[in-house]
């Protein structure tokens, strides 16, 4: 989840293909739509790990994690981020 700017979205595309290409299905969401609305509605999706980039987050080379019903886990480097969600996909936890 991230807003419309162009450099976030250029920030969040090679993470968005790097968890494809190793078979986890991704979903993007690129659109002007606030931040809370977004959290929200994957909330009602039952949507297990989201990925939140921000502004701080691109300068720091991190995303910041939620989990469904577990809240915001906070700022992870995003390399640390991918190799947890492809760890817990082949430990299959959830």
């Amino acid at each position: 989840m991230l807003n419309d700017d162009e450099a976030l979205i250029n920030y969040a595309k090679p993470i968005v293909a790097e968890l494809r290409a190793n078979m986890v299905r991704v979903d993007a969401d690129y659109s002007a739509t606030p931040f809370k609305a977004k959290i929200s509605n994957a909330e009602q999706l039952r949507v297990h790990t989201m990925l939140v980039i921000g502004g701080r987050d691109m300068e720091a080379g991190a995303v910041s994690v939620r989990l469904h019903h577990g809240g915001p886990q906070g700022a992870k480097p995003k390399a640390e981020v991918v190799a947890d969600i492809l760890a817990s996909i082949k430990e299959r936890r959830a």
